[in-house]
């Protein structure tokens, strides 16, 4: 029903689209032929050149075009522009390949192009409105006037994204705009001086050719931030590879670094970290066992109790993990946080037995998620834990083995976990019962 619902809103706004685009071409006034081709050009150039965070998150320079446009040529050739680029775009895929409009998927095309057109023109006749009202055109009073078109590209651009998704996926409105859409807010704030300085540079009597000067720093600067993505990511990848091979050793541990990273990230956000920050709990979560490569087999895989020297050994590890790394350029908080991540709020914990704020916060995220998932796992010496009963152990411990804060958050994640569970399970319930055999 949903994806029918989807196929109908995309049929009609791309119809309304066609139409804004007609209209746009015969209202067009105070722009030559050359130069709306010259700016087709320019935005179709830029989203070609997009630079990827994630495979779900891209950023491109694109709408600063278009706000230079506005303040040049007016809405109808900013939209005319919009429109353009997200169809005349080449896109170098990284195993040579490429991508471009006539092979990529019509109904993404579309809602790309509704998307960019709707975003472009209301954006643009709320800033003629504006515009029209304040009546100057002084620097000072273009800045609010920037703002708000920009801002309003923002939330039409994100919305309709949002809503596309929500009719395809079903999730939550609200919360599939926050996950997908403020991420880029820094992206629009970083676009509003960039967009002002093109328009400046265009005002010159040889307007054109100093844009497309500025293109050649703009496309090196790209190149440097995207091989600087590139490397972090290998980094990151070289980390999970590293993890991958000290996990394999135990079937009995294999995934268990990964799911510690993907809780304590949990954690992190719930706690308000920053996204630098929680780039470094992942990190730290990711390498907090590699200590126990230096740990005997015999010992690790051990079915039976052990004794005090074999705790001792084990005891061993997080100091063995940051001796492994210190050669290695990690931030000092990472080495921290594995080197910690054992102590307990109350102080009975090791290596060192620290206590309460003595420890960091970032180390007593890894103890939790750590703690939790070994919990809940398999390991030679017992059986897993219930999930409800490893709660039950995070609520007794708060304020004992576990900083309040941090199993307060991780509580909470997972009380989010089982309701989510909760409503997919409903949801295909209903779905079946509504099925016609």
């Amino acid at each position: 029903m949903s994806k029918k619902l989807y196929y109908t809103v995309l049929s009609s706004a791309t119809a309304i689209t066609i139409g804004i685009l007609a209209y746009c071409g015969l209202s067009l006034e105070n722009i030559t032929l050359p130069q709306l081709l010259f700016w087709m050009l320019i935005g179709s150039i830029c989203e070609s050149q997009p630079v990827y965070f994630s495979k779900d998150r891209v950023v491109s320079v694109t709408f600063a075009i278009l706000l230079a446009i506005q303040l040049s040529h007016g809405t109808y050739a900013a939209t005319l522009v919009a429109a353009s680029s997200i169809v005349f775009f080449i896109i170098r895929n990284e195993d040579g390949t490429y991508k471009h409009t006539f092979n990529f998927p019509l109904n993404k095309t579309l809602m790309n192009l509704v998307n960019f057109t709707f975003s472009a023109f209301f954006s643009g006749l709320v800033y003629d409105a504006l515009s029209a009202w304040m009546g100057s055109r002084s620097t000072y009073m273009l800045i609010p006037l920037m703002i708000a078109y920009l801002s309003l590209v923002f939330v039409i651009n994100t919305g309709i994204m949002t809503t596309f998704m929500k009719l395809l996926t079903g999730c939550p409105l609200v919360i599939t705009w926050m996950k997908g859409a403020l991420w880029a807010v820094p992206n629009y704030v970083a676009i509003m001086p960039l967009g002002f300085f093109i328009y400046k540079l265009y005002e010159n009597p040889s307007g054109m050719i100093y844009v497309i000067m500025l293109f050649g720093p703009l496309l090196l600067a790209r190149h440097s931030f995207k091989l600087y993505l590139d490397s972090k990511e290998q980094y990151y990848k070289m980390i999970k590879t590293l993890t991958a091979a000290i996990e394999a050793r135990d079937p009995y541990t294999e995934g268990h670094s990964k799911r510690v990273e993907y809780y304590s990230e949990r954690i992190a956000r719930k706690l308000g970290y920053t996204p630098g920050r929680i780039e470094e709990v992942k990190v730290a979560a990711l390498l907090h066992d590699i200590g126990k490569i230096g740990i005997e087999d015999a010992i690790l895989y051990k079915k039976g109790s052990l004794t005090g020297d074999e705790w001792d050994r084990i005891r061993q590890h997080p100091i063995i993990g940051v001796k492994i790394l210190e050669d290695v350029t990690f931030p000092k908080s990472v080495l921290d946080a594995i080197l910690h991540h054992h102590e307990r709020y109350d102080g009975s914990g090791y290596p060192d037995g620290l206590k309460l704020d003595q420890v960091t916060t970032d180390a007593y995220i890894l103890g939790a998620a750590d703690a939790f998932d070994a919990m809940t796992s398999d390991r030679v010496y017992r059986k897993a834990l219930g999930r409800d009963t490893a709660i039950g152990i995070l609520r007794n411990e708060k304020g004992k083995q576990f900083h309040p804060d941090v199993a307060e958050a991780l509580i909470s994640v997972l009380e989010e976990e089982d309701r989510t569970r909760y409503r997919e399970t409903e949801n295909l319930q209903k779905a079946e019962a509504n099925y016609v055999y």
